[in-house]
């Protein structure tokens, strides 16, 4: 594991913030893989803390999916699991097909453009297989209509929900299913520019973020049945 020194200056829930913006940055860059266990000591250790931050950060983590603490034996990092990914599709379905029907008179010309530019951004990434930036580019397209919200609450309970589908590195890209998303991205665009709120949440709920319309590229690309 790569070791980062904290700032003994910092204030404790700043300190606590940057140990668990590190411990998911690990997560992401295949550092801490599913299934292997964190130490808290030597974890403490290794990044010169106490470990009252640490564990502050790994309720954090343990509240969003992440991890699983297990008392007197560590924290284990948590595998995906069918489950997991059903829920997650229906939950993310629900709360933005929600949110555009709640927003859809506060979607702008420039909202629009916005989406259209990522759009176009996602599919130049998978044809150059650049497919760490993709992830991070289709996080940014969904959260252009998502932070139109002011629905705080709901954006806290879905962004975590994305990034754990997201976060861990996983080398079985599937192209096809790329640019079929971005495919269905540019018809949520067109209905959001006809003014059709209905249309274009229907397509978040039962196409893009169905379960069951997705799952043949979901077994292949998270390795779940």
């Amino acid at each position: 594991m790569r070791v980062v020194k904290m700032n003994g200056g910092l204030k404790f829930s700043s300190l606590s913030d940057q140990v668990y913006a590190y411990l998911r940055r690990q997560m992401n860059q295949g550092d801490l893989l599913p299934g292997s266990t964190i130490n808290i000591g030597e974890i403490a250790k290794q990044l010169g803390i106490s470990k009252t931050p640490l564990r502050d950060a790994l309720i954090h983590l343990e509240l969003e999916g992440f991890v699983t603490i297990i008392p007197r034996r560590g924290v284990r990092v948590n595998q995906l699991k069918f489950e997991d990914v059903k829920n997650a599709y229906d939950a993310v379905g629900l709360v933005e097909s929600f949110i555009i029907l709640e927003c859809i008179d506060k979607i702008t010309s420039t909202h629009i453009k916005k989406l259209e530019s990522l759009n176009d951004k996602m599919i130049a990434d998978i044809h150059s297989n650049n497919f760490s930036q993709l992830f991070k580019t289709n996080l940014e397209f969904h959260n252009v209509y998502l932070n139109v919200s002011d629905n705080e609450l709901l954006k806290k309970f879905v962004f975590p929900i994305k990034h754990r589908l997201y976060d861990f590195p996983r080398k079985n890209y599937i192209a096809e299913w790329e640019l079929r998303n971005s495919e269905e991205h540019r018809l949520f665009i067109d209905y959001l520019k006809a003014g059709d709120a209905f249309q274009a949440s229907r397509i978040l709920k039962d196409t893009h973020w169905s379960f069951e319309y997705q799952k043949d590229f979901i077994y292949n690309f998270y390795g779940v049945k």
